[in-house]
């Protein structure tokens, strides 16, 4: 297939690119595509072979930063891949954490102010991190659907998912979870 499935530029440093494919290849940049490093996703620990890369999202705060969410499914293996590197590509640490078994995660989202604050898209409903990914929780009132898109209004911190039904939801105003953190 190698097809691109999910493209993220650093707002930290604009020279810096993530790609990742459904062919199971993430590839990144710093110098604005000129040269690019490839890796692939069995690499990472635990995952397959050529596993689909759902989502890649460069880190809000630092450059250094990535990360990725990958599913199998297509070779019935419903596993939630959830990782996250600290070294850009070179090293990855899994966060899938608790996130419970046979939840295919579709979409991460960091909240533009604390840096911690994560929410992701899964198969299930929409999870919650206050840690940074160690461990998550599931938003209390999210059905238990598949949710395959999340996105941040800034200007009024919603959180708006939007689901496979083709459906969204609005968390209006989520800032009392930063509150948590401090």
């Amino acid at each position: 297939y190698n097809t691109i499935t999910s493209l993220s530029q650093s707002p930290v440093d604009e020279n810096i690119i993530y790609a990742g494919t459904d062919d199971g290849i993430i590839q990144y940049t710093q110098d604005y595509g000129q040269t690019w490093i490839k890796v692939n996703v069995e690499k990472l620990p635990g995952v397959p072979k050529g596993s689909f890369v759902n989502d890649i999202k460069a880190d809000l705060f630092d450059e250094n930063t990535v990360y990725v969410s990958l599913d199998n499914h297509k070779e019935g293996d419903l596993s939630p891949y959830l990782f996250k590197s600290t070294d850009m590509g070179q090293s990855w640490k899994s966060i899938s954490n608790n996130i419970p078994d046979r939840t295919l995660i579709w979409r991460l989202v960091q909240d533009h102010v604390e840096k911690d604050l994560l929410f992701l898209a899964t198969e299930f409903g929409v999870y919650t991190s206050l840690n940074g990914g160690d461990y998550w929780q599931k938003l209390p009132g999210t059905p238990t659907i598949s949710f395959r898109d999340l996105v941040i209004q800034k200007r009024e911190n919603d959180l708006v998912a939007a689901s496979f039904g083709r459906g969204f939801f609005v968390l209006d105003d989520y800032s009392a979870l930063r509150l948590s953190l401090i």
